[in-house]
């Protein structure tokens, strides 16, 4: 083989080694863009069941504060005047089970809200 055709294969096989590396790189820039887009599509999902935590969440809070308001005001204010009216009677509100019944709910009212206190609002 003369020196003229030694160059020409030489020249040939760089020439394929730059296209086999160009082709190499089109592949590595599709499947970064290809990760790119799953990627964005998994944090968008994510981003949606934050908003959706975030919704229950508040729901939770929203019945918390309302066992709340009833277990720690409205109920115990009830069984009061219930409590004097009674006793102007000259009775005893205890045997009464309507306020039995009442009085067990205050201490499960209790139970669960501080059940619901232990849950925080989801953050990222």
């Amino acid at each position: 083989m003369d020196s003229k055709t030694k160059e020409i294969l030489q020249k040939f096989s760089a020439q394929k080694v730059d296209l086999s590396s160009i082709k190499q790189i089109k592949d590595a820039i599709s499947n970064l863009k290809n990760q790119e887009n799953d990627a964005d599509k998994v944090l968008t999902k994510f981003e949606s069941k934050m908003r959706e935590a975030n919704d229950a969440y508040d729901l939770v809070l929203k019945e918390r504060n309302a066992i709340y308001t009833w277990v720690m005001r409205e109920a115990p204010a009830r069984i009061s005047d219930f409590d004097k009216a009674a006793k102007e009677l000259g009775i005893s509100s205890d045997s009464v089970s309507e306020i039995k019944e009442l009085k067990k709910l205050v201490l499960q009212g209790k139970e669960i809200i501080k059940l619901l206190d232990e849950y925080k609002r989801p953050t990222v």
